[in-house]
């Protein structure tokens, strides 16, 4: 959760008006525009993807133009933009949802101008290697960063949540978002940018955490609007075994590691009731069967962590963000959610959506 004034948080639970602003810049930094009113569209963030966010906004007439060089132009422009609300004495408080490269430009039949916009992991996936490239005797952090920086020389980075490690000698063909992936695998996390525009290694989080906001159905003075709300129980897309097969291209002899759900008092254990279901995953990136086993259990929390799935559409709040923990209570319900991922939108009436999931808490060992 981004942190924000108590006036904010006490303006939201009330009747009050928002804010919406982008500031344009080139890709090598140079400001174009600043606090352009923003009119519609959205941001949605999902970091299952490596492209976390992504979106739409739309500005004034004035700002469509054919030429390159334009303040707004799929040739050069890199958009912040920023929500929030605006105070009634005229100011206003607003958080950055996305920094991201501009792609189509499109002069809408009523004159406005709307663009489409994805987070700069976008200009990262989209560069790939051109010939192979030899990892470099640095942790995976560190080489996880320097990937970045070819791309994007002005990429700002962490904080990072993970305990490094040295990074192996390794050889990626092509792919430089499968190359990230690998890295972060290793350490049991995943790569991403936030709304800031920092790139970060996080362990995504599996379980729920200290709830950070409550959203309720009823309306309350402390406590944010909840106005509809979806649950579900699915087994799709899960797995209680999960197998690491490290294939080292360095010449290193292969291994591999399992982890397994095998807790008793585990809805998802392997060979009970929830049956035996098995999630191969090779790799050549864990330079340790310590490694290859940090991502074993990583992959096994996220592949049992399918309790309870919830769909919410609320009153907006700006300062919430993917893996923030959210206490939900619709039609006398109550349940603590994770976030997994948040529509924000950029106009004065439409609601926030966010999806949710509960938590399965398995006892991985390792065989």
């Amino acid at each position: 959760m981004l942190t924000s004034t108590l006036d904010y948080k006490n303006a939201i639970c009330r009747p009050h008006k928002r804010a919406f602003f982008t500031d344009l810049y080139s890709g090598d930094g140079t400001v174009l525009a600043r606090d352009v009113p923003v009119f519609g569209g959205d941001i949605r963030a999902n970091l299952a993807q490596r492209v976390t966010r992504s979106g739409t906004f739309t500005v004034g007439p004035e700002w469509y133009s054919e030429d390159p060089t334009a303040p707004l132009s799929p040739y050069q422009t890199v958009a912040r933009i920023r929500a929030g609300i605006r105070y009634g004495n005229g100011s206003t408080e607003t958080f950055q949802i996305i920094e991201g490269r501009v792609g189509t430009v499109t002069r809408n039949a009523d004159g406005s101008v709307t663009a489409a916009v994805a987070d700069r992991a976008a200009d990262v996936v989209a560069a790939p290697f051109e010939q192979p490239r030899n990892s470099d005797n640095v942790s995976l952090v560190a080489q996880s960063e320097r990937l970045i920086l070819e791309v994007l020389p002005d990429a700002t980075f962490g904080p990072h949540d993970v305990a490094d490690a040295l990074t192996p000698k390794l050889t990626w063909d092509s792919s430089r978002g499968d190359a990230l992936d690998q890295l972060a695998g290793a350490l049991g996390a995943r790569w991403y940018q936030l709304g800031t525009g920092a790139f970060v290694l996080r362990q995504y989080p599996y379980d729920t955490g200290v709830v950070v906001a409550r959203i309720v159905d009823k309306r309350s003075d402390t406590e944010g609007l909840l106005f509809s709300a979806t649950a579900s129980v699915t087994r799709d897309g899960a797995a209680n075994s999960v197998v690491i097969i490290v294939e080292r291209a360095d010449g290193g002899a292969p291994f591999r590691v399992i982890a397994r759900d095998t807790s008793p008092t585990s809805p998802t254990q392997y060979g009970d009731r929830f049956g035996r279901i098995s999630k191969p995953i090779k790799v050549q990136s864990p330079l340790t069967e310590g490694q290859a086993l940090t991502m074993a259990r990583a992959e096994l929390s996220a592949s049992t962590a399918l309790a309870s799935q919830w769909t919410v559409t609320c009153q907006a709040d700006y300062t919430l963000e993917p893996a923030d923990t959210v206490f939900f209570s619709s039609r006398g319900v109550d349940s603590t959610q994770l976030i997994d991922s948040i529509t924000y939108p950029l106009n004065d009436t439409s609601p926030m959506t966010m999806t949710t999931r509960g938590r399965v808490q398995p006892l991985a060992t390792v065989q």
